[in-house]
């Protein structure tokens, strides 16, 4: 829960927390509090990506595969999503234009069906990180699903497992920080 052998601080906290912001403000988002614009692009791209890619980063350098590459992998996701909205938006750096629906729910499809593949991953962690994955498996789910039928209330509900999911990132990382600065377990995971 502390650094390791090589002197580096454990980055989940990093990776959970930027996962956290930008899930549950896209989720909102989802929900119909208000609409796609540059404050959920830039939290995706910054916090649900670059904090991300660094965490899986610095998760590989620790030699932790599984969340090496959970956490890149999410990361580079989030980025990738920030500029293909960005290129919605008609945003100039989104040269690429606006993205092609089948091939964006396409996109979201095979990103659902790794991080599935992912949850398994889990099954011998604590209880926490097995809700948090099959969550975020299901907030995937139903927005791939509400993006291929183009069904409004499947993106809603999975707005609402967006929340869910995140909060269980925030309970997770303020368990490991908590752990390390107390030195001792506060909150169970």
């Amino acid at each position: 829960m502390s650094s390791d052998s090589n002197g580096l601080a454990n980055p989940v906290v990093l990776g959970l927390y930027g996962f956290a912001l930008a899930v549950i403000l896209l989720s909102v988002h989802n929900l119909g509090f208000f609409g796609m614009d540059a404050t959920i692009m830039a939290a995706a791209v910054f916090m649900g990506g670059i904090a991300q890619l660094i965490a899986g980063l610095m998760e590989f350098k620790r030699n932790t595969m599984f969340t090496g590459t959970v956490f890149t992998l999410l990361g580079l996701f989030w980025i990738a999503f920030g500029v293909l909205q960005a290129g919605a938006l008609g945003a100039p750096a989104g040269v690429l234009g606006s993205p092609e629906h089948t091939s964006l729910s396409t996109f979201f499809l095979i990103f659902t069906i790794l991080v599935v593949f992912m949850t398994f991953g889990t099954f011998k962690s604590p209880k926490s990180f097995i809700v948090t994955f099959v969550l975020i498996d299901l907030t995937l789910i139903l927005l791939t699903s509400g993006a291929f039928l183009e069904m409004e209330a499947l993106t809603k509900a999975g707005g609402a497992f967006g929340i869910l999911a995140g909060a269980g990132a925030v309970y997770i990382a303020s368990a490991e920080m908590y752990a390390e600065q107390y030195k001792k377990q506060i909150l169970p995971l």
